[in-house]
C-alpha cells in the first residue's frame, strides 16, 4: 500500500517556485496591469563596509501606464533589523519595449504597520527611513534597483537587488 502511495507522488511539484523564460506584462514600455514577483538577492552595504546579503528577497511591482507601485516584502538591511514590509508608491517611470525603469532623488515609504486606532494594519508613511539616490529597472526577467537609506539606530546603508521574475508566484 505505501508503494502505490508513493508511486502516486509527482516530482513536478505545480507549487514549487519557478523562474519566468520572459516577461509579458510590460508592453511597448508600459506596465499592462498585471502584479509582477522577483526573488533575488539584496545586498546592504553599511558605511563601514560591512554587508548583509539577503538572498531570498521578494520585491513586488503593481502599476498603471505612467506610475508603479514596489512593494518590498519583508525587507531587511541589516541582521538586527526586523523584517518589514515596504512600499513606495505613486513612482513615475519610463518604458520602452518590455523594459522600464525609474529614479528618485528621495521617497518616504510606506511600512506595513499597526493601525493606532480600529485595529488591523495598513502601510503608513515612515519618513524615518526616506530612501535616497532611489533607481531601478526592469528589463525582460531581470529586476535591479538601489537605494540609500539612514535608519535610526542601524545607520547608514545603500541596498542593492538583483531579482529574477517569477512565472507562478
Amino acid at each position: 500500500m505505501a508503494l502505490l502511495a508513493f508511486a502516486a507522488c509527482d516530482d513536478d511539484d505545480d507549487d514549487a517556485l519557478r523562474f519566468a523564460q520572459e516577461n509579458t506584462k510590460i508592453e511597448n514600455g508600459q506596465l499592462t496591469g498585471s502584479n509582477m514577483h522577483f526573488l533575488g538577492t539584496s545586498t546592504a552595504t553599511a558605511a563601514d563596509g560591512t554587508t548583509f546579503t539577503d538572498d531570498k528577497a521578494l520585491f513586488e511591482f503593481a502599476g498603471s501606464i505612467q506610475e508603479l507601485a514596489l512593494y518590498m516584502q519583508g525587507t531587511r538591511f541589516a541582521a538586527a533589523m526586523p523584517a518589514l514590509k515596504m512600499r513606495l508608491y505613486d513612482v513615475p517611470y519610463t518604458g520602452r519595449g518590455n523594459s522600464i525603469a525609474f529614479s528618485l532623488d528621495e521617497i518616504v515609504p510606506g511600512v506595513y504597520l499597526p493601525n493606532e486606532v480600529g485595529g488591523g494594519y495598513s502601510y503608513q508613511p515612515l519618513p524615518a527611513y526616506t530612501l535616497t539616490q532611489v533607481s531601478g529597472s526592469i528589463d525582460g526577467i531581470e529586476c535591479r534597483v538601489a537605494f540609500s537609506c539612514d535608519v535610526p539606530r542601524l545607520g547608514a546603508y545603500r541596498v542593492e537587488y538583483v531579482g529574477k521574475l517569477l512565472e507562478n508566484y
